[in-house]
């Protein structure tokens, strides 16, 4: 194994196997065909290993995490960290009210909504 393999980070090796587990998934005909290339040209991206023992992929992988990139699907969404911390304080505000597990369940909390802050219980809604 290359010193390379031994040293790379766990976030290009989480990248590397995403990617892989796509290609594996995708359609590799067609994927060739969209990057201009002939199928075998991708196959050897996948799996003809350079002088570090690693395939074009995964350097692009690696290259990718050194300069502070990481790979995720399009579908992926995150949080900026002020929402985070909005959501975590609110979170943090609702599980401090609760003293048992069985406060989460609603039947046991209809009984004590004044006493939890949730407004009176005689109020119907409409």
């Amino acid at each position: 194994m290359s010193k390379l393999l031994i040293e790379m980070s766990a976030s290009a090796r989480n990248d590397i196997t995403r990617v892989f587990n796509a290609l594996a998934q995708a359609n590799n005909s067609v994927l060739a065909e969209r990057l201009g290339v002939d199928p075998s040209t991708l196959s050897r991206m996948k799996n003809d290993k350079k002088s570090n023992g690693l395939t074009e992929i995964e350097n692009a992988c690696v290259l990718l995490s050194l300069l502070g990139f990481k790979v995720v699907p399009k579908t992926y969404e995150s949080l900026d960290r002020e929402t985070a911390a909005s959501m975590f304080h609110m979170m943090k505000c609702y599980i401090n009210r609760v003293e048992s597990v069985d406060d989460l369940f609603h039947h046991e909390i209809s009984e004590r909504k004044e006493e939890l802050g949730y407004g009176s219980p005689d109020i119907k809604k409409a």
